[in-house]
């Protein structure tokens, strides 16, 4: 059997979780398959991802997870063997804007002080 790393949603002080609300403010199917789609590939396949388009390091902990101009911040936790959502974004200019990375990095902050998130079922094509 394939190994899978989990996926974690990171939830702030007061249990509101980034990504969710991203993904709840997305009207579009195909947007929403495409999200859910790259997330099951990171928790395939893990760091691997970044041989792809789909993932990027951006910075110390902090990475990228890309389909079309949706963007998930995200950090690796080695120690729970997990991948943690940070925050998510559309990017509209070419390069990721400060205030992301800056976003992402105190979440990650915030997340290894509390530990504060809520794991993400990512069903899988056993077939």
């Amino acid at each position: 059997m394939r190994k899978h790393w989990q996926i974690a949603c990171f939830q702030t002080a007061d249990g509101n979780q980034p990504l969710v609300e991203y993904i709840d403010s997305l009207t579009n199917l195909d947007d929403l398959e495409l999200i859910f789609h790259v997330i099951q590939r990171l928790s395939r396949v893990g760091l691997a991802l970044m041989d792809t388009k789909m993932a990027k390091h951006i910075d110390g902990p902090i990475f990228e997870l890309r389909k079309d101009r949706h963007r998930i911040m995200f950090a690796e936790d080695t120690e729970n063997n997990r991948f943690v959502l940070l925050s998510a974004f559309f990017k509209a200019t070419e390069k990721t804007p400060i205030e992301e990375i800056n976003k992402a990095h105190t979440h990650w902050d915030d997340y290894l002080l509390t530990g504060r998130c809520e794991v993400f079922v990512v069903p899988f094509d056993e077939a």
